[in-house]
């Protein structure tokens, strides 16, 4: 006797739409499915036809990802993108490039954490590195040798402001918690002191230099903000808080 042979298997329009759903699909495949979603039947609600997932996505208006800046750049100018789409797909971007990111040097001169940065305005490899301990580092990254070490007072000397000098590429401006802002040159001698409070209570916590209007601005723990002319003359002090 012949065995039977087993009838053949067909797949279910459910099997089918499972094994094609396992893939991505994109927006405008999803419209046609969305939009029989959305057709009311007879016991929808308006609450079900509202919220249908064709409302839902269009109503996101979620932007293609962007890998290009420029790109990104491009559609919020055309405006296609609000705002917070563009910092995201920025966002991206930058998290993207992360991977081909690799250390190019390293260096560790002070006993303390660094408290403030500063790239030379003039000569791109030149990076000068402030610590907690008053100590600075200039450090140019285009050569290999040993790294200029200036030495600072320790505790409580902490450099909290550091920018070069816009009219003298070999001098540099700091502000400290030894209570002074100084001009500086890479030796590390003190060329000129601008501000300087004398006692441990106050100290001054930021420092900026704008090269246009030839004035450095620095400011203190207790909310006060001075603003100096390059040669040291105090040009204003303005309080943070206004007075009672």
């Amino acid at each position: 006797m012949a065995p039977r042979k087993r009838p053949e298997t067909r797949k279910t329009p459910e099997m089918v739409l499972r094994s094609r759903s396992r893939r991505s699909r994109s927006p405008g495949e999803l419209e046609p499915e969305a939009k029989k979603l959305c057709v009311k039947g007879p016991g929808s609600s308006r609450r079900f036809d509202s919220n249908c997932l064709w409302e839902g996505l269009a109503s996101q208006q979620v932007p293609p990802r962007c890998r290009s800046i420029v790109r990104a750049l491009h559609h919020h100018k055309l405006g296609r993108t609000a705002w917070p789409s563009l910092q995201q797909a920025l966002q991206q971007s930058f998290l993207h490039s992360l991977a081909s990111y690799r250390i190019f040097q390293k260096a560790a001169p002070f006993d303390r954490r660094a408290t403030s940065l500063a790239w030379h305005p003039t000569h791109p490899s030149t990076l000068a590195v402030g610590s907690k301990g008053g100590d600075i580092m200039l450090w140019n990254l285009g050569i290999k040798d040993k790294p200029t070490f200036i030495k600072g007072i320790g505790a409580g000397g902490s450099i909290t402001g550091l920018k070069f000098n816009p009219l003298n590429a070999n001098q540099f401006f700091t502000s400290s918690m030894e209570g002074t802002t100084r001009l500086q040159d890479f030796k590390g001698n003190t060329l000129q002191v601008y501000t300087n409070y004398g006692t441990c209570n106050f100290w001054f916590c930021s420092l900026d230099v704008s090269a246009e209007s030839r004035v450095v601005v620095t400011g203190d723990n207790v909310g006060h903000v001075v603003l100096l002319n390059m040669d040291g003359k105090e040009l204003i002090s303005v309080p943070m808080e206004p007075s009672s």
